[in-house]
């Protein structure tokens, strides 16, 4: 498949000097590190082994906006800070070694939020979770072991890319989503073609 990555111009460099690209997790904020540590969970259940302990995902894109525009657009804005220069990577890797997931679903992992089937679940387990003095938007994670459960286990919905709700107010249809890619590694072989600029 081909996918596109966003990357430093330092993390290009390195991927040039030695061949291979890895993310190691120094630049995960504290607050996000569950999430990463559960999809790179995910990933070692789904792909294969994690390269090591430390290794976290890598990003791309399989479907940036919809399914008529794949390509991630460089005039757009929040891919790096203002100023920086960056390099839009494309690349072609085996589907094997990739886990796609809804990246706009991807927010309820990354900021702990239950993910509902429907608005009727989600207004159901609010409701239960607030009559017991629970609240998934204040307590990360929850100190209830089988609510806390519930939720990580809602997550798995960002990797099934048919699913939407009924009214389409959580998930929209496959070729309306935005869908990310995440994978182990970059190597230098796969790269079809590069292109350099600066963030918006």
């Amino acid at each position: 498949m081909i996918l596109w990555t966003i990357q430093s111009v330092a993390a290009w460099s390195r991927l040039q000097r030695e061949g291979v690209l890895r993310a190691d997790g120094r630049r995960v904020h504290g607050r996000y590190r569950q999430a990463y540590e559960w999809l790179a969970q995910q990933m070692a259940e789904r792909l294969g082994c994690r390269p090591s302990e430390n290794t976290l995902p890598l990003w791309a894109w399989f479907q940036w906006k919809e399914a008529t525009c794949r390509r991630p657009d460089l005039r757009s804005c929040g891919y790096l800070p203002p100023g920086d220069r960056g390099v839009r990577i494309e690349f072609e890797i085996s589907s094997r070694l990739v886990l796609l997931s809804d990246f706009d679903l991807w927010h309820y992992a990354l900021n702990h939020w239950y993910l509902p089937e429907s608005q009727q679940d989600d207004e159901d387990f609010e409701s239960e979770l607030s009559r017991r003095g629970l609240s998934f938007y204040q307590d990360k994670p929850l100190r209830d072991a089988a609510s806390h459960r519930r939720i990580t286990e809602s997550w798995s919905r960002i990797f099934d890319l048919d699913w939407t709700d009924r009214d389409q107010s959580i998930a929209r249809p496959r070729a309306k989503k935005s869908i990310q890619a995440s994978f182990w590694e970059l190597r230098a072989e796969q790269v079809r073609l590069v292109q350099l600029f600066t963030a918006r």
